[in-house]
């Protein structure tokens, strides 16, 4: 990430952790938790997409050879968005 685009995805971000905490208040009319909640899910959106990116970015070397990093849609790693730590949390669930 440019440090241009880093600046604005912390922006997003911190922005998105107020709106989770005005909305979790429960104190907010009708209409102004509706319009905090899409301006939330662009938030979300855009830091989504810029992470996306970065993982997309990042390679993970392997056993000699460079792979992408866990968690890309079963593009190397241990399956679809999964993460070693996953693995772990779907056994307990089970």
């Amino acid at each position: 990430m440019s440090a241009k685009t880093e600046n604005l995805f912390e922006k997003k971000l911190a922005r998105l952790q107020e709106i989770v905490a005005a909305l979790e208040s429960g104190d907010l009319p009708l209409e102004k938790g509706m319009a905090l909640y899409k301006e939330g899910a662009g938030c979300a959106r855009y830091c989504r997409q810029q992470l996306d990116k970065a993982r997309h970015e990042l390679e993970v070397w392997q056993d000699g050879q460079a792979r992408p990093m866990p968690g890309q849609g079963g593009q190397g790693g241990d399956g679809p968005g999964s993460y070693p730590d996953d693995e772990a949390e779907e056994a307990e669930e089970a």
